[in-house]
C-alpha cells in the first residue's frame, strides 16, 4: 500500500533538490512562506495561542519538498489537481494531518524504544507489547483515514481519488473485519485470556514441537473467576484455568517464555503488513503536512486579499530530466521556455505586510536573458525575487503568487544576491561576491535558472561592467537562462546595443515628479537610476524639517 500524493509512481523524492538550497532560501526570503505555512490561520472563536501556535512539522515538510524540483509538467498538474481537491473540500487537509501525526508520534516513540533497547539489552514482553500496540494504532489510522475519504466524493481523477481507490482495494471491509477480530483476540496479553499450547517432550525432558493451538479473550464471567482464583498474582491471569497450574518458578519462568514466544509467533503473521503501514505513514505523514501547509498559506494570504493561480509549464524548453547529452545534441539549438506573467507580487512582502503589494506583468515566452534597470529603490529587486520565488512554487506542483503564470523548468535555480553581510565588510567584498559566484558555475547547467541580484556592484562601475558582460555573455552563449537586477548601466547599454536574441531588457518605472510605480515596464537601459531623487528625498527634505 502507498500514499503516492506526491508523485505517481513513489513515495517521496530520491533527489537532493537545489544546490545551493542554503543561498537560494536566504536571497528570496523563502523562510518567511515556510513559517506562513506552518501557522494555523486565526479564526474567530480561536485563542491567541492557537492562532500563534507552530507546526515545525509542517515547516520542514514544506522546506523539504518546496527545494526540491519536479523535472515535467505531468508532476505538476499531479500535484495542482491534489490541492484543487484539497481546496474543494474544506477541512480535509487538517484531518488527513492529524491523522498522519497521531501515527508519526508513535512510530517515533517506537523508534526511541527501538535506541533504548539496543543500549540495554535484549528483546522481552515490554518490546512485544510496543509491536503490538504500534500494530494497534497504525490499524487505527488506516481506520480513520479511510473512514475520512470514504465521507467525501471527488469528482475529478485526483492522487487524493486514487488513494481512496487503492485503500478500498487493498484494505476491504473484509480483511479489516478480519483484522480487528484477530487483534481484540491478541488483547489477552494485556487483559487476560487463554493461550492452548501442544507439545511433546524431546531428548533431555525439553520441550519438542510445540504448537499454538488458540489465542482467545477472555469473556467478562470467565475473567473474575480468574481473578478470584489468581489471588493477585498477575502471572496466573494468561492461563485458562483447569488447563495448566504452575507453582514452581521455574516452571513459571517457561512458561512466560514460552507465552511470549507464541505471542511474537502471531505477530510475525503481521511482520509483512505491520512493516507496509509503517512505510506507508512514514510517508503520508510528510505528504498531508505538506499539503495541509499549502493550505494554511493560501488562507492566511486570502485573508488580507492576495490570490493564488495555477500556472502553467511551458514545455518546449527542453527542461524534462536527463543527462546533457540527451537533453541538447550537439549542435542543436536550444529554446528557452521564458515567462509569462500578470500579476506577479513578492509572497514574502506579502505576508510581511499583510497587504497586497505592487504586481507585474510580462511577456517573454522565449526569454533566456533578462536585465531590469531603472531608478533606486523602484522594486527592482521585489520584482526579481517575485519571480523566482514562483519559479520554486511553480516547480514544487503548487500555486503561484499571480493572476496568471506560465513558466518553464529547470533542473537548478541560483540565486546571487548582495547580502547584508557584504556592506557589512571592510575589505575583500568583491572577492566574496567572486567567491560565490565560481560555487555557482562550477555547477550550473544548461537546464538552469540563474538570479542575479546587483551583483559585482562592490566595485567600480567600469570594472563591474567588464566582468558582468564576460560572465552574462558565456552564461547566455552556454544556453543558461539569466534573470538579473543591476545597477551598471554602462554594462546594461552595452548589452542591449548587441541586440541578443531572446533577450529582454526592463526598467522600473518613474514619473516625471520622480514618483516610483514600483512596476516593470519593458525599455532600453537608461543612463542613470535617478540617485538624486533619493539625494532630495532624504537629505533635502531632512534640512527643510531641520
Amino acid at each position: 500500500m502507498k500514499s503516492l500524493l506526491l508523485y505517481e509512481d513513489r513515495e517521496l523524492s530520491a533527489e537532493a533538490g537545489y544546490p545551493e538550497k542554503d543561498a537560494m532560501t536566504a536571497d528570496l526570503n523563502l523562510k518567511v512562506i515556510f513559517q506562513a505555512a506552518c501557522r494555523p490561520v486565526w479564526k474567530e472563536g480561536d485563542s491567541l495561542k492557537h492562532a500563534e501556535k507552530e507546526d515545525f512539522f509542517i515547516y520542514d515538510a514544506m522546506k523539504r519538498i518546496m527545494l526540491v524540483p519536479l523535472s515535467n509538467g505531468g508532476q505538476v498538474r499531479y500535484r495542482q489537481r491534489i490541492l484543487k481537491e484539497l481546496l474543494a473540500h474544506p477541512g480535509l487537509a487538517a484531518a488527513m494531518h492529524a491523522v498522519g501525526q497521531r501515527a508519526q508520534l508513535t512510530l517515533s516513540r517506537v523508534r526511541e524504544r527501538g535506541k533504548e533497547k539496543r543500549g540495554g539489552g535484549g528483546a522481552g514482553s515490554g518490546e512485544l507489547l510496543g509491536t503490538f500496540e504500534l500494530l494497534k494504532t497504525l490499524v487505527s489510522c488506516l481506520d480513520e483515514l479511510k473512514g475520512l475519504l470514504d465521507q467525501e466524493e471527488f469528482e475529478e481523477e485526483s492522487g487524493i481519488s486514487s488513494l481512496k481507490r487503492r485503500l478500498d482495494e487493498e484494505y476491504s471491509e473484509e480483511f479489516r473485519a478480519q483484522m480487528q477480530e484477530i487483534l481484540d483476540d491478541m488483547e489477552f496479553f494485556t487483559e487476560g485470556g487463554s493461550v492452548v499450547l501442544s507439545m511433546g517432550l524431546g531428548p533431555g525432558m525439553k520441550e519438542d514441537g510445540i504448537c499454538l493451538k488458540r489465542i482467545r479473550r477472555l469473556g467478562y464471567k470467565e475473567k473474575q473467576s480468574a481473578l478470584m482464583e489468581s489471588a493477585g498474582k498477575w502471572y496466573r491471569k494468561l492461563f485458562a484455568t483447569g488447563i495448566v497450574s504452575l507453582r514452581e518458578e521455574v516452571e513459571l519462568r517457561e512458561a512466560r517464555m514460552l507465552e511470549e514466544t507464541a505471542f511474537s509467533y502471531v505477530l510475525s503473521w503481521f511482520g509483512p503488513f505491520l512493516k507496509n503501514l509503517m512505510e506507508f505513514f512514514e510517508a503520508f505523514s510528510v505528504h498531508a503536512a505538506f499539503y495541509l501547509g499549502c493550505m494554511q498559506l493560501w488562507e492566511r494570504t486570502a485573508a488580507f486579499g492576495a490570490g493564488f493561480c495555477f500556472p502553467e509549464v511551458a514545455e518546449d524548453g527542453g527542461r524534462a530530466a536527463g543527462t546533457e547529452e540527451q537533453k541538447y545534441p550537439a549542435g542543436a539549438k536550444t529554446e528557452s521556455a521564458g515567462f509569462e506573467f500578470f500579476g506577479l507580487y513578492e509572497l514574502s512582502m506579502a505576508i510581511l505586510t499583510r497587504s497586497v503589494p505592487v504586481s507585474n506583468a510580462a511577456a517573454c515566452p522565449d526569454c533566456r536573458l533578462l536585465v531590469i534597470t531603472g531608478a533606486n529603490q523602484g522594486g527592482k529587486s521585489t520584482c526579481l525575487r517575485s519571480l523566482g520565488i514562483a519559479q520554486v512554487m511553480l516547480q514544487c506542483g503548487m500555486f503561484v503568487p499571480a493572476a496568471s503564470y506560465r513558466g518553464g523548468l529547470y533542473r537548478n535555480i541560483y540565486t546571487h544576491f548582495t547580502r547584508r553581510e557584504d556592506a557589512a565588510m571592510n575589505s575583500g567584498r568583491l572577492d566574496e561576491e567572486l567567491r560565490r559566484m565560481d560555487g555557482i558555475i562550477r555547477g550550473v547547467t544548461r537546464d538552469s535558472l540563474l538570479l542575479l541580484n546587483e551583483s559585482f556592484a562592490t566595485t567600480t562601475e567600469k570594472e563591474g561592467s567588464v566582468i558582468a558582460m564576460e560572465l552574462v555573455s558565456a552564461l547566455y552563449e552556454s544556453g543558461i537562462t539569466v534573470a538579473m537586477v543591476t545597477h551598471l548601466l554602462q554594462f546594461a547599454r552595452e548589452l542591449y546595443a548587441k541586440k541578443p536574441e531572446h533577450a529582454v531588457f526592463m526598467s522600473a518605472e518613474r514619473r516625471q515628479d520622480g514618483t516610483r510605480t514600483y512596476r516593470m515596464v519593458e525599455a532600453a537601459p537608461e543612463n542613470t537610476s535617478f540617485g538624486l531623487d533619493l539625494y532630495d528625498e532624504i537629505i533635502m527634505h531632512g534640512k527643510k524639517e531641520a
